[in-house]
């Protein structure tokens, strides 16, 4: 009968009546197991990690056991047994989209896979939030819901300044909407509801899902006259009307500051004031370049709303904040007065305000 063992072996000399070394044996340790031999998992050592004892794992959420076999054994080369079972990453089920479809079945079930790609589709008269032109949007999914989507009603662009004040709209400029236009004797009157009929000369017009209008709207044949001279108007703002004060005619805009040709027109709430607009610095008020006579013999947008105000001066992008343009009507300086959209990230910081 042999008396050899497999395993590591040591050899000890007896010399001069005493062995020349110490000789003890102790057990093969495998250690933690490598963070990538099942992953993502947690691991448990009820009874160390030597030779022969047991370690068990559970799997980190979201991902899921694949397998019923979650034991590994430390071996006698020092390394764990091959795991049985693994974690794999999944995903649920896709939330619901607001006034979308999800179009892609599988997509039903939870426990997807990682890179899964579910496609949604905007129901009629939505389409994908910021993207006017699209109905359908993918959405991947990477251990959680990546590239949030979402569907907004489609609208159609307002009608022409011209009419402004002369028509009504049942769902305003949203898809399907109907707008019309009643022309009555000799003076225009409004309709609380649209005509029964509808055709080229009845002036309705509706908004069509791919954001456009059926037709357009024309000036009442019977309307006649031109608006009275701009009244009101902020001292500071010239106007010039080259072609009349008619329907339809258009004033330009400009502001008669000599010493800064850089000044805007612009529409500010009635609380506000050029002087004091600068201590607001989030206000983003719409430049106006003209205004127009409208079908009602007004003036649109009303000159009692406008206002000339500083412009952005043309220094913006070098990586530096000049305060006069250090607003939002200026881009905050084309984002060199925002750390965050600063081309030198490197930068000292700078203020958000004035």
């Amino acid at each position: 009968m042999s008396d050899e063992v497999a395993g590591p072996s040591v050899s000890i000399t007896c010399a001069d009546g005493k062995w020349n070394k110490q000789v003890s044996c102790e057990p093969v340790d495998c250690g933690l197991p490598d963070k990538y031999h099942v992953h993502p998992a947690v691991f448990h050592f009820p009874d160390g990690t030597t030779y022969g004892k047991k370690t068990t794992f559970q799997c980190k959420e979201p991902a899921q056991l694949v397998g019923t076999n979650n034991t590994l054994t430390c071996m006698e080369d020092g390394l764990w047994s091959f795991p049985e079972a693994l974690c794999e990453l999944r995903c649920p089920a896709p939330p619901l989209v607001p006034h979308a479809v999800l179009q892609t079945k599988r997509c039903n079930e939870t426990g997807l896979k990682v890179g899964s790609l579910c496609k949604y589709k905007c129901r009629p008269g939505y389409h994908v939030t910021n993207k006017p032109k699209r109905r359908g949007a993918r959405r991947a999914v990477h251990g959680g819901m990546d590239g949030l989507i979402g569907c907004e009603p489609v609208t159609c662009g307002p009608p022409p300044d011209v009419f402004h004040g002369a028509y009504l709209c049942t769902e305003g400029f949203r898809f399907d909407s109907t707008c019309w236009i009643s022309c009555h004797g000799p003076n225009h009157t409004v309709r609380q509801q649209p005509p029964c009929k509808q055709g080229p000369n009845t002036n309705v017009i509706r908004c069509r899902k791919d954001g456009n209008w059926t037709g357009a709207f024309h000036v009442c044949p019977q309307m006649k006259g031109q608006c009275s001279l701009p009244q009101n108007l902020h001292p500071n703002i010239r106007v010039s009307c080259r072609k009349g004060y008619g329907i339809g005619a258009e004033c330009d805009l400009s502001c008669r500051d000599p010493n800064n040709n850089n000044n805007n027109v612009v529409i500010l709430p009635s609380n506000m004031t050029s002087d004091n607009i600068l201590k607001h610095h989030w206000l983003n008020p719409p430049k106006v370049k003209s205004i127009v006579c409208t079908m009602g013999l007004k003036w649109f947008p009303h000159p009692e709303v406008l206002h000339c105000i500083k412009g952005c001066e043309v220094i913006m992008g070098d990586n530096y904040c000049d305060a006069i343009n250090n607003r939002a009507f200026c881009n905050y300086d084309g984002g060199d007065c925002c750390q965050s959209t600063r081309q030198d990230q490197e930068g000292d910081p700078v203020p958000h305000v004035l």
